[in-house]
């Protein structure tokens, strides 16, 4: 049996054709000449065959290249090879090669993309630049107040009235082989207080959040609220009424002598979760039916 009729063959074999330079010509053809993208179809063309993307051809009037006017001529050879072949990342360093409808779901969420520390943009204070694979490590080295590798995170934040920014808090908790993304907004037009978390994961549901607010001396006033998680990719994540919304006066009543809120969000697994014992057909007459006794012995005493 040859090594390329195995799995592990033929990946070598494909990777090797991946970093041939006749493979890199095939991607240069398949790149805009205008705006360096890959094309994918539909694709143009001029009059003298120079090729254009969709979103070039889109804005232009004539070729860039020689000025000349868009033939009506679709290169459907050019477009079905741009269908099959496998581009390779753009972003410097990862090794991703897929047809583009998958790289375009890829490049987003890809770990060598360069980011900026997004506790810069809640906190303001840092400035890292970096990969997006090595950007926990950072945080776990200079933000190690904002991030923790257990299912919960208990925090005492003082109350400024002056704060604008609607992003109060941002943390992250590395459990269950996932990173949360836990935020707590203030919505000060609404008149109250969001807590969301996000995770990379298509099935997000499968995780649940539990807000806890609480006083630390006095046990009695507590208010507990659980949601389930919700996926990064989900872009309009904070219009989801499946977030944990609290008015504002509710939160200002748990404030300590200290004027802080003092609140746990923990992360748990739903297929944990005890079921919820329902009353029975039987047990919701008995009390129902005892609900009415009271009601009319009541009305007997009056």
């Amino acid at each position: 049996m040859s090594s390329t009729s195995t799995p592990t063959g033929k990946k070598t074999v494909l990777n090797t054709l991946l970093e041939t330079d006749h493979y890199e010509s095939l991607i240069k053809e398949l790149t805009c000449t205008k705006c360096k993208r890959y094309m994918k179809p539909p694709i143009h063309l001029c009059v003298d065959g120079h090729s254009t993307c969709g979103p070039c051809f889109e804005k232009s009037y004539q070729c860039h290249v020689c000025k000349k006017e868009y033939s009506t001529i679709r290169p459907t050879t050019l477009e079905s090879l741009a269908n099959k072949v496998l581009f390779p990342c753009t972003n410097l360093g990862c090794p991703k090669h897929a047809t583009l409808p998958i790289l375009e779901k890829h490049s987003p969420h890809c770990q060598f993309r360069i980011i900026n520390c997004f506790m810069a943009r809640v906190y303001g204070d840092c400035k890292w630049e970096g990969r997006a694979g090595e950007w926990m490590d950072h945080c776990f080295q200079e933000h190690k107040t904002k991030v923790t590798e257990l299912p919960f995170i208990t925090v005492k934040d003082k109350w400024d009235a002056k704060r604008t920014e609607p992003v109060l808090n941002y943390f992250l908790l590395r459990c269950y082989e996932k990173v949360f993304n836990v935020y707590q907004i203030y919505d000060k037009r609404g008149g109250r207080m969001m807590w969301t978390v996000l995770v990379n994961d298509e099935h997000a549901e499968k995780f649940y959040f539990e807000v806890d607010i609480f006083l630390p001396n006095l046990p009695s006033k507590r208010i507990v609220y659980r949601r389930p998680c919700k996926c990064e990719k989900d872009a309009d994540f904070l219009e989801h009424t499946q977030n944990v919304y609290i008015p504002v006066e509710n939160v200002f009543s748990m404030l300590d002598e200290t004027e802080s809120a003092n609140f746990t969000v923990r992360i748990g697994e739903v297929e944990n979760l005890p079921m919820l014992d329902t009353p029975s057909n039987s047990e919701s007459l008995i009390l129902l039916h005892n609900e009415q006794l009271h009601k009319e012995t009541e009305e007997q005493h009056e």
